[in-house]
């Protein structure tokens, strides 16, 4: 009997959602949900992707944060400026600093972008934006990014990030 309730406690603890961390934007660490989408990466390789927010004031982006989508694994990374373009329900994200290797002829007119959108731990969308330092919502997703890293620079293909979900891992001092 004592069996058989533990198992069960076992089965129900590993259903439940991992509570969501108390985390700044900035400080948060998100890793893909899904990193078997990865295009980027060799057969039987796994590259280590994360998308960070460092505080960038001065930049392009409309927030005081930028998008750092990094694989860590070949020491690349690119960010993204944030934009609320007018007449759109959605945040918008453009390419500000290419991964290393892709800065010869580098028109940001043509770089990968996204939409943006983040979510709480109930998939409703949530928009981290306001005044103060915000909280990091539990989870990310920039859709079509893969794909619009794959038809942008085709020779090596390195960065191809995956598509889906990323979920806060992670929180930095």
């Amino acid at each position: 009997m004592i069996r058989c309730v533990c198992a069960a406690f076992v089965l129900v603890a590993t259903a439940m959602p991992a509570p969501a961390l108390d985390c700044p934007l900035d400080q948060a660490v998100y890793t893909p949900l899904d990193a078997d989408d990865d295009w980027g990466a060799p057969e039987g390789v796994a590259n280590s992707w994360e998308i960070t927010h460092p505080l960038k004031p001065g930049t392009s982006s409309e927030r005081p944060w930028v998008i750092r989508l990094a694989e860590n694994r070949q020491k690349l990374a690119a960010e993204f400026g944030v934009a609320d373009p007018p007449g759109f329900s959605a945040t918008h994200v453009f390419m500000l600093v290419p991964p290393e290797g892709s800065r010869k002829g580098f028109k940001t007119t043509t770089a990968p972008s996204s939409l943006l959108y983040y979510f709480g731990d109930d998939l409703k969308r949530v928009d981290p934006a306001g005044e103060g330092r915000p909280l990091a919502p539990p989870l990310i997703q920039l859709p079509g990014l893969s794909k619009a890293f794959w038809n942008w620079k085709r020779e090596g293909r390195r960065f191809i990030p995956p598509d889906g979900l990323w979920k806060l891992t992670g929180c930095r001092a």
